[in-house]
């Protein structure tokens, strides 16, 4: 994977965090060398490791991997010849039982956790060098006595020695003639032998050898003639043991030296374990889960792809929540100020490659762009890395062959690049390398020039992600780039919020709904004078007033249709919990059940004088005989003959509970069967609504776009559709800042009408694009017209009814549906001026001006 992305999405510092759970080196030496994998067999490997071990965890613990230690030093010294110390074979000894402990450990975990009883065959059994290397090596690395008999002997043979020298130099210190001679009554060794310091003035009147003259020349160290004998001898038995002990140390070289490839092996298996309990950790501490592993489509089609691409739900940055975990912690009190950050990471949802490949994200600075490309790129790699990552269950992503990053002020002095310049320099690394299976983040895209060139270049480089077909996620400020995911198809719009009110960003994630910039709003809240603040909006209305006004208006429609996505998507995770929950309860019940059939096949077994447990009595009785047709048991208690119930003599003494429990296993196992055939049919409901609600906003954009399009086109004085009988006029007037145009009917009538009445998109007098020419002149339809095809259908403005109906309708609040009779299709009610007698209705993406009288409440 790009080690630039790598660095710049703290992956480093992610080792780290990993390596601090470790809790032996080799662990923490594996962790800090972590890299993402591009291979899906081997992501998918890795994360079940994980998942297993996390079980492992809670069921059983961490592996015992505490006492492991780097021995390969160790190893190469011990080699023949050897060179190894004791400590060294000390410190083999502990590594090589951790590996049978960490075996034992595998070994008794539960058949399900198949990966990691795996790992035991790569743990050598090493029972027999360890208890090599203890018979001569004790704990703290020196050479034990009994190591062998010759050293015992030699060992004894020291001591006594070394007694018979002491004996003698004490015998010079309690001798007053000689105590004068020396500087202070003490025994020195030099060079293994047994001194005496003598005063340089008094040199020569001990008879003995001189070693050595002190720093000070006024000391001399003298061995005296009655030991030097003995201290030969103590030398001559020092040198023997030193040569023994070399001897037992090289034939313990030797057995272990047979061992290194097996130990090597070992080791390495310990070193992953240890970094799969620190994964484990990691994960359970900070709520992972394991994300579905899915693969890459075949994008043959524009068409939405099911259950494919990447989508992380309640995505969290694990650094950063790490951050605030630590500051909670350090915190007695966290900060109530209002303009205090969040006391929590705001989790996002978000999604790649299904319906869309390309997201353009926009809103306001510090909104959470940037985090939110980071939070993606850094849970890829984590994932590919084999780690858990903090999301909700239910995510999903393929495994991408790399991921490439552009973001944050990359200049480089080297080579004279501008802030500008080392963004092209980096999007062009990033477009040579970039594949079908590759995820693209771009932070503020075109930007570091002049907007109009950088918005031409920002498409340009979308056009080219693309034609690679990669996934790319885009942040961006430019309106330009808004509109690209209207004009394209698989790309889509997405926004970070901001409260307007408190002037500061809330950090949600709003795919389909483009983001503003709200500068103008913030600079009225911060009291610029209210002229410049009126000055300002006129002159961003004057410039794409309408594309704003558009991308508003299908953004109330998209963001029904991802309430509705997130909500089929809890629903879906919600059914698929409570089944798992009841899989795990079924399978209780049928532990239980499997018990009771192994004690009824006991009990069968059992013969007269057998003893027996009788639970209510709480003692042990004899069977005296069974008589099965009466499901009985005859027991002798003492001096009395009972008759106990074979179900009261289930080894429980609960017995009662048990059946109750097993009796309400079954009631929930049925109820909870019921809810979730309830909660399927209702989750297939939701998707299928909001798989039908993109569609038609797919379909409503691309209308709206046509209609732009004819509006652009259209010139005075020719022939156009309009939405009013018979359905086509000339157009002789246009105010585009007053949204009216005004019309010659055929009949010679001059008519102004509202720019939505003309190219009607749909309704009787609608124009199928097919019929458009090259020039945008449009031509008659090639079918005579029918019935429905005649002047549209008014609604009566007089009459109890039509005065019964307006009562309704103006009670009626925004945002409700209402009846549009002259297009015979519903619509939500913006707006009701009473004083103009008509209303603002709005219709997909196209807001219409009509009559009070020709609307009526839905269901009327």
């Amino acid at each position: 994977m790009d080690a630039f992305t790598l660095e710049k999405i703290g992956f480093d510092a992610l080792r780290l965090i990993l390596a601090s759970y470790c809790r032996c080196s080799l662990g923490k030496s594996q962790a800090r060398r972590i890299n993402p994998s591009t291979k899906p067999d081997v992501v998918r490997n890795w994360l079940g490791q994980t998942t297993q071990m996390v079980q492992a965890l809670c069921d059983a613990g961490l592996p015992p991997t505490g006492s492991v230690a780097d021995i390969s030093g160790a190893l190469d010294r011990a080699r023949p010849p050897c060179g190894a110390s004791g400590e060294d074979f000390s410190q083999i000894a502990s590594t090589l039982q951790a590996v049978s402990s960490v075996r034992e450990y595998l070994a008794n975990l539960p058949s399900e956790l198949d990966q990691l009883r795996a790992m035991t065959t790569r743990l050598a059994d090493f029972t027999s060098q360890v208890q090599a290397i203890r018979a001569v090596v004790a704990p703290d690395g020196s050479v034990r006595d009994d190591a062998s008999a010759h050293l015992g002997k030699l060992r004894r043979d020291i001591a006594k020695t070394t007694t018979e020298i002491h004996d003698v130099m004490h015998s010079y210190l309690r001798n007053p003639a000689v105590k004068k001679l020396l500087t202070s009554v003490n025994i020195t060794i030099h060079s293994d032998r047994y001194v005496l310091p003598v005063r340089a003035d008094n040199r020569g009147r001990l008879p003995g050898v001189v070693h050595r003259q002190s720093h000070s020349g006024q000391t001399v160290f003298v061995e005296p003639n009655a030991s030097v004998q003995l201290n030969n001898h103590l030398v001559d038995l020092r040198d023997h043991e030193r040569m023994e002990i070399e001897r037992l140390l090289s034939e313990l070289g030797v057995k272990i030296h047979t061992r290194t490839k097996a130990i090597n092996l070992a080791l390495a298996a310990l070193a992953k374990i240890d970094l799969l309990g620190a994964k484990a950790q990691y994960a359970y501490q900070f709520n992972m889960t394991c994300p579905e592993i899915v693969d890459f489509p075949h994008k043959k089609s524009d068409a939405p792809r099911d259950n494919t691409g990447l989508e992380f739900f309640q995505a969290r940055h694990p650094l950063l929540e790490l951050q605030f975990a630590q500051k909670t912690a350090n915190d007695a009190k966290p900060s109530q100020t209002p303009d205090a950050e969040p006391q929590h990471i705001v989790p996002i949802d978000v999604r790649l490659g299904s319906d869309f490949d390309v997201l353009i994200i926009t809103g306001s600075n510090t909104g959470g762009k940037t985090v939110t490309l980071k939070t993606v790129a850094l849970l890829v790699a984590m994932a590919q890395a084999g780690l858990h990552i903090p999301v909700r269950r239910g995510s999903r992503m393929p495994v991408f062959d790399d991921v490439l990053i552009d973001i944050g002020d990359e200049q480089s002095l080297e080579q004279s690049l501008s802030t500008f310049g080392a963004h092209i320099a980096r999007l062009k690394h990033i477009l040579s390398r970039a594949t079908p299976k590759t995820l693209v983040l771009l932070d503020e895209l075109g930007s570091g020039t002049d907007p109009d060139e950088g918005g031409a270049i920002g498409q340009a480089v979308m056009d080219e992600l693309r034609r690679i077909g990669c996934g790319a996620m885009v942040s961006t400020h430019f309106s330009i780039l808004k509109a690209y995911a209207i004009d394209h198809s698989r790309v889509d719009n997405a926004s970070v919020e901001f409260d307007t009110r408190t002037l500061r960003p809330t950090y949600h994630l709003r795919i389909g709904t483009p983001g503003e910039s709200h500068a103008i709003t913030v600079a009225s809240k911060l009291g610029l004078p209210g002229r410049v603040i009126d000055a300002a909006r006129k002159h961003l209305g004057q410039r794409g007033g309408q594309l704003r006004r558009a991308l508003r208006k299908t953004g109330s429609a998209r963001r029904d249709a991802e309430e509705a996505r997130l909500a089929a998507a809890s629903a879906q995770l919600r059914a698929t919990t409570q089944a798992e929950q009841l899989q795990t309860k079924m399978d209780d019940f049928a532990q239980l059940k499997g018990e009771l059939a192994t004690w009824l096949a006991r009990l069968t077994e059992m013969k007269p004088g057998d003893e027996i447990f009788v639970p209510a009595t709480g003692r042990v009785a004899t069977l005296a005989r069974l008589e099965l047709h009466k499901q009985m048991a005859v027991v002798n208690a003492g001096n009395v003959q009972m008759e106990i119930p074979l179900a009261d003599l289930m080894p429980d003494l609960g017995q009662q509970s048990v059946r109750q429990e097993l009796t309400r296993y079954r009631k929930k196992a049925e109820t909870q069967s019921q809810q979730l055939a309830r909660q399927l049919a209702q989750v297939k409901e939701k998707l299928e609504s909001a798989a039908k609600l993109e569609r038609q906003q797919k379909e409503q954009a691309k209308r709206f776009d046509r209609w732009l399009g004819q509006i652009a086109r259209m010139k005075i004085g020719e022939d156009i559709p309009v939405n009013a009988a018979p359905g086509r006029a000339k157009l002789t007037k246009v105010d585009l800042p007053g949204l009216r145009a005004t019309v010659e009917l055929p009949a010679g009538q001059v008519k102004q009408l509202s720019l939505q009445d003309l190219f009607p998109q749909d309704g009787p007098f609608a124009q199928g694009a097919e019929q458009e020419s090259h020039s945008g002149k449009s031509r008659p339809p090639k079918t005579k017209r029918t019935a429905k095809d005649k002047p549209i259908r008014r609604g009566q403005a007089q009459g109890k009814t039509a005065k019964k109906k307006r009562q309704a309708l103006l009670a009626t609040e925004p945002g409700q549906k209402v009846f549009v009779i002259p297009f015979n299709t519903a619509a939500t009610l913006v707006r009701i001026d009473q004083s103009k007698d008509r209303a603002i209705v709005l219709r997909g993406a196209l807001e219409m001006q009509v009559a009070i009288a020709d609307l009526e409440p839905v269901g009327y």
